[in-house]
């Protein structure tokens, strides 16, 4: 169990098990996630928002087949999504590592970083938008991010993030898991986290 490591120690830890692009990458998602958490008032621990995000890739190096074989020995419930595309599991792999280390207050966010879901909770929205946003992310232009920044709450920006993808995805003839739909429907009705 490692609950009781620092920021410092968690860093060092993830270092150890990612390449290193993918480490500047969970840096910048915890970044990122403490800014956010700031910025929009969400009342999270900062060490919460910057662990979080550290540790949210913890499995995204792993092979598919190692990362489907984990998911079924430690029986994982799985979107048929993750199936099909078996490079998103490292969400319910890292989710499932992150518990066992003690940090299971984490586990629900990591869980939904990648499709995103109504229950993720107001960390997992945090951590979701943080590994959107983060300035490494070359998808998005600085003023793209300036826009989401200037948005009133956490929960439009998610809207706009998941209008964007949704458009992004019917171009490429692709559709939104049923995670996604559902969390898309969720703030297109005004929930809230």
């Amino acid at each position: 169990m490692l609950k009781a490591m620092n920021c410092t120690e968690v860093e060092q830890f993830v270092k150890g098990q990612v390449k290193p692009k993918r480490f500047l990458h969970c840096i910048s998602v915890a970044e990122t996630a403490v800014y956010l958490n700031s910025r929009f008032n969400v009342g999270l621990e900062r060490d919460d928002c910057y662990k979080c995000g550290l540790l949210h890739d913890l499995a995204r190096n792993w092979e598919s087949g190692d990362l489907l074989l984990y998911t079924k020995e430690h029986q994982i419930a799985l979107e048929k999504e993750e199936v099909y595309h078996p490079f998103l599991l490292h969400a319910p792999v890292g989710a499932s590592l992150v518990k066992s280390m003690g940090y299971e207050q984490y586990e629900t966010a990591i869980r939904w970083h990648t499709l995103g879901s109504k229950d993720m909770g107001r960390l997992g929205l945090v951590i979701y938008l943080a590994d959107y946003l983060e300035p490494r992310r070359a998808f998005l232009t600085d003023s793209q991010r300036v826009s989401y920044n200037k948005m009133e709450s956490l929960e439009l920006i998610c809207l706009n993030v998941l209008k964007q993808m949704k458009h992004h995805f019917k171009d490429n003839a692709l559709s939104f898991a049923t995670s996604t739909k559902t969390l898309y429907d969720y703030l297109k009705d005004g929930g809230t986290f």
